[in-house]
């Protein structure tokens, strides 16, 4: 399926599925009126006929009937148009601006597309062969994307588009951002017998399915809020992204989270707010703790000797998920913890970093929407418009003569 088709797929599932216009309860919206609104003025403005006062079948004392008493027209008066004023207020899907934040990432890393519109109903982006819906806050749509820690360095180009109220899709737009190396170092793991079936395609499989089913879910609003603290006081003994070498081998995946170092029973707590989507044991991770955060964005606990959460419950930052343990295919007492985005581990260190985790309420310069008029390349904003100069000149001329 081309990258279009998928797309156009998309847009009209977005359609298909959002929500109606927002009801009366939601937040104002800052004097602007819906097409609707303006319709219902409008009619309650228009000229209607008079109905006679006069009782039925009775004329008045001079035996002539009046205009009252005709029948009325049965076509309606003309509408009549709506002032500028009135349709200024209209929000115009052509103001729509998006925005990439930011445009380089490095692999392993995330993103954000916004689209600031009060007049767009859905959005959506076809990337990497898939199809993303937008969360809606206020005016802005937006998602969050993952890089995979393996992608090609280079550019990568994605479709975003968005749709009216109506559902009906008014605006696409490709972007492309570039692909930064992260240039990972090659961790060598040591596997005894005992965990031999750490490397068991079938044990790894297992994991995979479980952790899948549920990460790639879709929670249609964002629960999280600001950065993610660590989820316990250890030291970090490995970082994300390091290419996994075992006993020496070619490596053959990469750590897809941050280990921290702990004794048996020290706490786990949620770095984040969330509802706790899934609680269990495989056998290649042990027991473990999975959050979603919302918006696509989970976090997974893991190795735990026992955790304090039921599936479903949500949960706030800082409340505790569990305590640290040695279970599952592990070498050592320590927590292993990920932070995930539409089924992708992404580095965990941005988003425990205030300054770097991606934010879906920042506020962007409209200079730097990536569908933002381009100035011509005579005129920029320090150099003004020649016409104005020999205008101010005249004029100048004309009144110190």
């Amino acid at each position: 399926m081309t990258l279009l088709a998928l797309l156009l797929a998309g847009i009209l599932l977005v359609a298909c599925t959002a929500t109606p216009a927002e009801p009366a309860q939601s937040e104002p919206r800052r004097n602007q009126l819906t097409v609707d609104e303006i319709l219902a003025l409008e009619d309650d403005g228009a000229t209607r006929p008079t109905v006679s006062s006069t009782p039925e079948g009775t004329e008045p004392s001079d035996g002539l009937p009046t205009e009252e008493s005709l029948p009325a027209e049965t076509a309606p008066p003309p509408a009549t148009p709506a002032s500028d004023s009135e349709a200024d207020l209209v929000p115009s899907i052509d103001e729509a601006l998006i925005f990439v934040e930011p445009q380089q990432v490095r692999q392993g890393s995330s993103f954000l597309i916004a689209v600031d519109s009060a007049a767009a109903g859905a959005a959506s982006v076809a990337f990497a062969g898939e199809f993303f819906s937008f969360v809606r806050e206020g005016d802005r749509l937006f998602t969050i994307l993952p890089i995979e820690a393996n992608a090609t360095p280079g550019p990568l180009s994605f479709v975003i588009a968005v749709a009216d109220r109506q559902g009906r899709p008014v605006l696409q737009h490709e972007a492309t951002i570039e692909v930064l190396p992260a240039n990972w170092i090659i961790e060598v793991v040591e596997i005894d017998a005992t965990n031999a079936r750490l490397l068991d395609p079938e044990v790894i499989a297992e994991d995979l399915a479980v952790r899948s089913e549920v990460q790639q879910s879709k929670t249609p609003e964002r629960l999280w809020d600001g950065f993610f603290r660590t989820p316990t006081a250890g030291v970090i003994t490995s970082t994300f992204g390091v290419q996994r070498s075992y006993n020496n081998a070619t490596p053959t995946d990469y750590h897809t989270g941050m280990d921290q170092a702990g004794a048996l029973g020290e706490l786990v707590v949620a770095p984040n707010d969330g509802i706790v989507a899934w609680v269990g044991e495989t056998e290649r991770r042990g027991r473990g703790v999975i959050i979603d955060h919302g918006g696509g964005v989970f976090t997974t606990y893991w190795h735990l000797s026992s955790f304090r959460v039921e599936p479903g419950a949500p949960i706030a930052r800082g409340a505790t998920l569990g305590r640290i343990g040695n279970t599952g295919l592990s070498t050592g007492p320590h927590l292993h913890w990920e932070i995930v985005i539409h089924g992708v581990p992404v580095d965990p260190l941005p988003w425990i970093r205030q300054a770097e985790v991606p934010d879906p309420l920042a506020t962007f310069n409209p200079a730097t929407a990536i569908n933002a008029p381009q100035l011509p390349t005579e005129l920029t904003p320090t150099d003004p418009d020649p016409s104005e100069n020999e205008q101010s000149q005249t004029t100048s001329t004309a009144t110190t003569g």
